[in-house]
């Protein structure tokens, strides 16, 4: 169906041969006029549509649709197009380069001076009063960021980023949700393990952030579990009442790698 041949060609296509899942939201007046100044430079688009190959002579258009809904309106017989490979990642390039979509920041991994960048954006495009990019970029990077699976705890933040701004913020930030954890260890009875073993189940559960486990001090907290008269447990609970770092909240937790 792709004819590898033609990929990057500036091509002179017939318009009825091209068709566009998209519509185009400009004005009949642009339209219109943009369509005149064709017609008096010599029925010549300047600006090549953007499209890919569908079938054999058949196309659609990926990028630079107004210049196809132009071409359309100026009743053109031909117009000229460049063929691009049509690979999500080039489609994406060639949207973001005619300003047909925004470019995107993981805002799980971007640096301060992206996050920066991307509000003062957001703020210049929206008329935002109540956001400061660099606050709200610092209370970003001293958040978990790296652990969201979504924009609700950006909307937490003190920082005006607020859930009726969300579709604003999607159009600029992203998120990559974290990889699910490895497997955890086997669970052991608290009362016989080692002291190893004790700390290799804190230490996962604080490597890979589970729970608040990554707030404890896992050596500590070994050291708590492991020197602990257990003689007379009959649960787990007593352990939230050692004083290091596990509270009834982290209990559920903790019955996932432990037993009695």
């Amino acid at each position: 169906m792709n004819n590898s041949e033609n990929i990057g060609k500036l091509m002179h296509l017939e318009l009825a041969k091209i068709e566009s899942a998209e519509s185009c939201s400009e004005s009949e007046f642009i339209i219109a006029g943009a369509a005149e100044a064709i017609l008096q430079s010599g029925n010549r688009n300047w600006i090549p549509i953007i499209v890919k190959e569908t079938g054999d002579y058949q196309y659609e258009v990926v990028s630079n649709n107004f210049v196809y809904a132009v071409a359309k309106q100026a009743q053109l017989e031909r117009a000229w197009c460049i063929v691009i490979d049509p690979k999500p990642s080039n489609i994406e390039q060639a949207k973001i380069l005619a300003r047909e979509a925004h470019p995107t920041v993981n805002l799980s991994t971007a640096s301060k001076d992206t996050i920066i960048a991307a509000l003062e954006y957001l703020v210049k495009e929206q008329k935002w009063k109540n956001v400061k990019p660099v606050e709200a970029a610092n209370k970003i990077l001293a958040s978990n960021r790296e652990q969201w699976s979504d924009f609700i705890p950006l909307t937490k933040l003190p920082c005006g980023l607020s859930k009726a701004r969300l579709d604003c913020i999607t159009k600029v930030f992203s998120i990559s949700p974290p990889p699910p954890p490895p497997p955890p260890p086997q669970a052991v009875s608290v009362k016989r393990a080692s002291r190893d073993e004790i700390f290799d189940r804190l230490n996962y559960l604080y490597t890979n952030k589970i729970g608040g486990f990554e707030n404890i001090d896992a050596d500590k907290t070994a050291d708590a579990i492991f020197t602990a008269n257990k003689g007379k447990w009959k649960t787990l609970s007593p352990i939230s009442k050692l004083e290091c770092g596990i509270d009834t909240a982290k209990m559920k937790i903790i019955k996932t790698v432990f037993s009695l």
